[in-house]
């Protein structure tokens, strides 16, 4: 996420939405004052483009921090006169991105959990870490497996909703017609972004449309789960036979 004191705006990052993509192209315009929370490496299995990236000022801060976190980090004179942005998505297609991520993070991530592991023996919370992952073989096993145990925490609504489910933020781009909305968050912030880097889009090959991973069981589940969101933001299920 970040917060640019030179331009005013705040960014909140949600989850499988082309976040890490904006992230690092607004970052380009940040000042030195600026929150610029870590992002993970360039990694030529999931990143399209090469970047490189340095973090700064993000103590107290995380990547996928919550709008209401952000706020209570920054304050209400901040909060209140700053540009909030984050990226909205058609909730099924972005858990069909989700089960695609998670396959291809699973394995790394276990061989970076047991060598954590073996450099701190005692750290209790790296087994906790190893445990989840283990769990994860079995959940995405299958994609009828992840829907049937999907996380809730993966849902996307503590970016988007304060704790009455108001929408919380002043400008919601979306996923399907992004180039549109980068045009005009630049009008709004009076700054050309330049191009929007290829990130984290290798893992979901052949790019199948959402559609064709559904039976109406999943399908209602899914909408069950992101009920709120797709309320607000209007999305529906579109059906397209390939």
């Amino acid at each position: 996420m970040i917060v640019s004191h030179r331009h005013r705006f705040i960014f909140i990052k949600s989850a499988k939405t082309a976040s890490t993509s904006v992230e690092l192209m607004l970052s380009k315009i940040c000042g030195l004052d600026d929150v610029l929370t870590p992002l993970a490496p360039f990694d030529e299995r999931f990143d399209a483009d090469y970047y490189e990236y340095q973090p700064r000022n993000c103590e107290g801060f995380q990547n996928h921090m919550s709008a209401i976190a952000i706020k209570n980090k920054v304050g209400e004179e901040v909060w209140n006169q700053y540009l909030k942005i984050t990226i909205v998505r058609n909730p099924w297609d972005m858990v069909v991105s989700r089960y695609h991520w998670e396959k291809a993070r699973l394995w790394p991530s276990i061989g970076k959990n047991v060598a954590n592991i073996l450099r701190e023996p005692f750290a209790i919370v790296r087994y906790k870490r190893l445990l989840h992952r283990i769990k994860l073989i079995f959940v995405l096993s299958s994609f009828s497996n992840f829907i049937r145990y999907f996380d809730k925490t993966w849902t996307n609504s503590r970016f988007y909703f304060d704790e009455e489910g108001k929408p919380i933020c002043d400008v919601y781009l979306r996923f399907e017609n992004l180039n549109k909305g980068i045009n005009d968050l630049e009008k709004m912030l009076g700054i050309q972004l330049g191009d929007l880097p290829r990130l984290k889009s290798k893992p979901r090959k052949g790019k199948k449309h959402y559609s064709q991973y559904f039976n109406q069981q999943q399908k209602e589940r899914v909408e069950k789960l992101f009920k709120h969101e797709i309320e607000v933001f209007g999305y529906t299920f579109e059906q397209v036979n390939q």
